[in-house]
């Protein structure tokens, strides 16, 4: 947030800042509220642009520029990882050393992750600060963004469940909330947090409809208003009738913040590996495609704003991918002899 506000001060404006936990007052020698407030901006702006920005000043600026998105919630767990090595250091004198004594930090074993935090994890954070330095290097307020070393980004994990084991999870939910969330991810193939943030309001059962988007939030991930199937009619309409808050997910009467835990005592209850949040939507995708559900449909179905991006990752669990491709290349053979060929 911005170092200097607007104040007054025995009848004339002044700049009011925090240094120290002390307010400070600057007169502005002005009565005069426009001149006030354009010497505030200035003033904010030689702040921002001052030497010595450190990490987590940036890192604060970069989440509220982006106050409601995604990313911008995700980076106040991604804090708590870097905030051990990067928490005061000025930006701009970051080398390539500290970068991989953190990397072999987060890589070292614990009580609580005994392989240390997979290259997946790293990635994805010091992937966080290089687009806070990025974006502080565009706003000027660094000369320039310094280089982040980075892990080798894994592979993705091409992991999909049957219906086989999508019904197991579900007869194996630990509770009636993860059942009803195992239902639903793989029924509208949305987004945890879409799932989790979903109120009552947004499911409309007289035209089967349920809207994951939520219109007051323009700037999440596409969300999608997605039919309801008979499976997920049922599973609705029996959490209505128990419902006692807004959330259609919920424990106690209260939203739920996370199913990572819950999802996995599941997974272990049914002896399936690899649940998490994200493989039922992934599961969702490869389903419609291999039942030649065309991509734009997926992609639709998805929330997807480009059809080639789906296209891209699924397009080859549809049966009918690059059929017309291979009939192209067919010869003119005609068999003999019990399975010998000549043209």
């Amino acid at each position: 947030m911005p170092k200097y506000r607007l104040g007054q001060f025995r009848g004339k404006y002044c700049a009011v800042s925090w240094e120290d936990g002390t307010r400070r007052r600057y007169t502005l020698k002005t009565t005069d509220k426009a001149v006030a407030q354009s010497e505030i901006d200035r003033l904010n702006r030689e702040a921002e642009t001052a030497p010595g920005q450190t990490v987590d000043v940036l890192w604060e600026a970069y989440r509220k520029d982006k106050e409601g998105r995604v990313i911008a919630e995700r980076m106040i767990d991604t804090w708590k990882a870097l905030k051990g090595t990067f928490e005061g250091r000025e930006a701009e004198s970051i080398g390539d050393e500290t970068v991989r004594d953190y990397i072999a930090i987060r890589r070292k074993p614990d009580e609580k992750f005994p392989n240390g935090r997979s290259d997946g994890t790293i990635w994805t954070e010091l992937n966080h600060l290089r687009i806070v330095l990025s974006w502080a290097e565009k706003k000027g307020r660094i000369s320039k963004a310094p280089h982040i070393e980075q892990v080798a980004k894994p592979e993705p994990r091409d992991r999909w469940l049957t219906r086989q084991e999508v019904n197991s999870l579900k007869d194996n939910a630990t509770t009636e909330h993860i059942r009803l969330f195992i239902i639903l991810a793989i029924a509208t193939g949305g987004r945890r947090d879409a799932l989790l943030q979903l109120t009552w309001d947004r499911v409309d059962f007289e035209n089967g409809i349920i809207h994951l988007a939520d219109k007051s939030n323009v700037r999440r991930k596409g969300r999608a208003s997605v039919p309801m199937n008979k499976t997920i009619r049922a599973a609705l309409q029996d959490a209505r009738r128990a419902a006692t808050c807004e959330y259609v997910i919920e424990w106690d009467g209260k939203p739920i913040k996370s199913v990572k835990r819950s999802l996995a005592k599941t997974g272990e209850k049914a002896k399936i590996d690899g649940v998490t949040a994200h493989v039922f939507r992934h599961s969702a995708a490869v389903w419609m495609a291999s039942e030649g559900i065309p991509m734009a449909k997926i992609a639709q179905y998805l929330g997807h704003s480009d059809s080639r991006i789906t296209e891209r990752v699924y397009a080859r669990y549809s049966p009918h991918h690059m059929m017309d491709a291979a009939e192209a290349l067919e010869l003119d053979f005609v068999a003999i002899n019990g399975g010998r060929y000549r043209d």
